[in-house]
C-alpha cells in the first residue's frame, strides 16, 4: 500500500512514529524518487522535513491507522505518482 502523507510539525512526526511502531511489517517513508527511510524511526521521519513530497509504503493495509496524515490527492489536483 502507498499513500501520500503530510508531516508538518515535530508533533506530527512524534505521533506518526508512535502509530507506525505498532504496525506489523515493514513501513517506509519515501520521497517517491531517490530517498527512503524507515517509517518507524524518529530520525528517519524527521529527515522527511527536507522533502517536497512524502509517501508512506507498507506491506499491509494501513489506511485506518494513518488516515489523519494522508493527503487527498483530488484536493491538491496532483496524481499520487507525481
Amino acid at each position: 500500500m502507498r499513500y501520500r502523507i503530510r508531516l508538518d510539525t515535530m508533533a506530527d512526526v512524534n505521533r506518526f512514529v508512535g502509530i507506525a511502531t505498532k504496525i506489523k511489517g515493514k513501513l517506509v517513508l519515501t520521497d517517491g524518487d531517490n530517498f527512503t527511510v524507515n517509517g518507524k524511526s524518529l530520525l528517519g521521519a524527521m529527515y522527511t522535513f527536507e522533502w517536497e513530497r512524502i509517501f508512506c509504503e507498507s506491506e499491509t493495509e494501513i489506511y485506518l491507522q494513518i488516515k489523519d496524515f494522508i493527503i487527498d490527492e483530488s484536493e491538491i489536483g496532483e496524481d499520487a505518482d507525481n
